[in-house]
């Protein structure tokens, strides 16, 4: 406990969530563990870890209102509004048996700010104001409900309501005026929400956005995913700039040192209307009002705001209209964001093939790919296989052949723009030719610049699957369909190879494994012709040809040693040939 109590002292909230961690495996429901360890998760914008904290801490302390009281704060921040009220309210009532009425003012107000229209809770802030001698406040509450309960049809309570507050101040205006209004037969004013704190509001409907899951997890393709990601994070905005606290300042410099983009500068800018703008534009995308979307976007911009998640949303938005050339500036300042600059590339890639820039769409398609390969690669992996990409993406830069270039890029659309990009990109990777173990993994990019449709990665899929059920004709005449789209792509001819293999036609396998090595080796791929000169030694070890080209290739890549043995081989050979001038040699 007192070494969380040190890294939290020093804002090093990690260390300190780890020591409260470590803690609670001691103490399992030790309080102030749990309090401790929600206090530095949230502070590490952990909310949803936080809530589960804080949801054991109220079981293990059913009668401490904190607890409850931060699982009302966190569920607003998540935009789930009904747990919000419900803990809110409940909050309310524990800090009232604790004879703590401002707390419970304080939560009772939270709960007419998510919900204006909520009896029970005007209710109560109506007599405690009463009672401690807030005449106007009480009375605005006293009004405020005689509005709710005259929509319902009870006129006489609604009567009730405004003598009562007529009572507490006879002089009171307001309270005059409603009692005009119900004698002359009208309806009272009906009560509002604050202006302002309008997050939890936002961050509700940038819930409502989401697809209802599917096995735990929501299905979105990478651009749906960030857009959502945009949402959140500038509904996000709208709580830490409407949250005056000495903490939420504290994160808000923290976060534009961390981020370098500084949310919102107070110095150069009126904090309020980026605030309005921000939560006018999340309001006009949930109605699907794009074109109001991207101008309160704009507006906010002009105001002084600058963060990815606003540049990658605009830019999503012009995309989808006639202002390609706007939509490409304002991505270019998304695309270094991790949380963005997957679905950026994939716009921008989009955009350029519609103002048939067919070789920079080629280019952002490929960095696309690149990201999206090193996600799903091993950490370890992942950096070089990024770099085995550069020089694919550097080629296309000078690719003139549109055709190829439309391809391309329908391939890795066709690829990533799916909710299951991930799998599919995992299943299209099991095609690649196998490298040995101290090679880095090849980029998928081969098999999409060489093969002619993505056709060919669901026929290599469906040849795997007939093969493996013993129809190796059929899959054979599949494995041909197949060549017929991507006559280059070599990998496929290689899987030709085996699948003569598998149908007793050694001699034509040998035959199909050599032609191929061939090709690789003409293409300077000498690990992938050793690879297949190795399988034809196994299948033929008197074939001198192989050998020989197997040699010639070790010695050229440096694998001294391994030309060696080689060596010793073929001389083993060439002596049970009894040519033994070869084998001296």
């Amino acid at each position: 406990m007192n070494e969380g109590h040190s890294a939290a002292w020093d804002q090093q909230w990690d260390k300190a969530a780890e020591a409260y961690r470590k803690a609670l495996e001691e103490f399992p429901d030790h309080p102030k563990a749990l309090s401790n360890l929600g206090l530095a998760l949230y502070q590490l914008q952990r909310y949803e870890e936080a809530l589960d904290v804080y949801r054991r801490m109220a079981q293990v302390a059913p009668e401490d209102p904190l607890p409850v009281e931060k699982i009302a704060q966190l569920s607003e921040r998540l935009g789930n509004l009904k747990e919000a009220i419900s803990a809110s309210m409940q909050a309310a009532d524990l800090y009232l048996k604790s004879r703590d009425i401002d707390k419970a003012i304080e939560n009772w107000v939270r709960v007419t700010q998510l919900n204006p229209e909520h009896i029970r809770a005007r209710s109560r802030l109506a007599l405690a104001h009463e009672r401690l001698g807030h005449i106007k406040q009480a009375i605005a509450e006293y009004l405020a409900i005689a509005s709710l309960v005259q929509r319902t049809g009870n006129l006489e309570k609604a009567a009730e309501l405004v003598n009562k507050a007529l009572q507490l101040d006879p002089e009171n205006q307001e309270a005059r005026q409603a009692q005009s209004l119900l004698k002359a037969g009208q309806l009272l004013p009906k009560p509002l929400r604050p202006k302002g704190g309008t997050g939890p509001i936002r961050m509700a409907q940038v819930k409502q956005l989401q697809p209802s899951a599917q096995g735990g997890q929501a299905a979105l393709d990478p651009i749906a995913e960030a857009r959502q990601k945009a949402l959140t994070k500038l509904a996000e905005i709208l709580f830490d700039y409407t949250d005056e606290s000495e903490s939420a300042q504290q994160r808000r410099g923290l976060q534009a040192i961390v981020r370098g983009t500084g949310q919102l500068s107070l110095q150069k800018m009126e904090q309020a209307k980026v605030v309005l703008h921000l939560s006018q534009a999340i309001d006009a995308q949930t109605r699907n009002q794009t074109s109001l979307a991207a101008e309160e976007l704009e507006q906010a911009l002009a105001a002084g705001f600058s963060h990815p998640a606003l540049y990658f949303d605009l830019g999503l938005l012009r995309s989808q209209g006639e202002r390609l050339e706007s939509a490409l500036r304002h991505l270019q300042h998304a695309v270094k964001h991790n949380d963005f600059a997957l679905a950026t590339r994939l716009l921008m890639g989009n955009i350029c093939r519609r103002l048939g820039r067919l070789q920079e769409a080629a280019v952002h398609y490929l960095e696309a790919l690149k990201l999206a390969d090193a996600e799903v690669l091993p950490k370890e992996s992942a950096e070089e296989v990024r770099q085995l990409y550069e020089p694919l993406i550097e080629a296309q830069k000078s690719q003139m052949d549109e055709d190829a270039l439309h391809r391309l890029c329908d391939n890795i659309h066709d690829l990533l723009v799916r909710p299951d990009w991930q799998a599919t990109l995992l299943k299209a990777r099991e095609q690649l030719p196998q490298v040995s173990e101290d090679a880095p993994p090849l980029p998928l990019a081969e098999i999409l610049i060489q093969a002619q449709s993505s056709r060919v990665l669901e026929a290599i899929n469906r040849i795997h699957q007939l093969a493996r059920a013993g129809h190796i004709r059929s899959a054979m005449d599949e494995a041909f369909q197949a060549i017929s789209h991507a006559p280059t792509y070599l990998p496929l001819h290689t899987l030709i190879g085996d699948l003569l293999l598998q149908d007793n036609r050694t001699q034509d396998a040998i035959t199909k494994f050599f032609v191929v090595a061939q090709a690789y080796s003409v293409r300077g791929e000498a690990n992938q012709a050793i690879k297949l000169l190795r399988r034809v030694i196994q299948l033929a070890p008197m074939d001198l040809t192989a050998r020989t080209r197997l040699i010639d290739l070790l010695i050229a890549r440096g694998q001294v040693d391994d030309a060696i043995a080689e060596y010793l081989d073929l001389a083993d050979i060439y002596y049970r040939l009894a040519e033994l001038d070869m084998a001296r040699k």
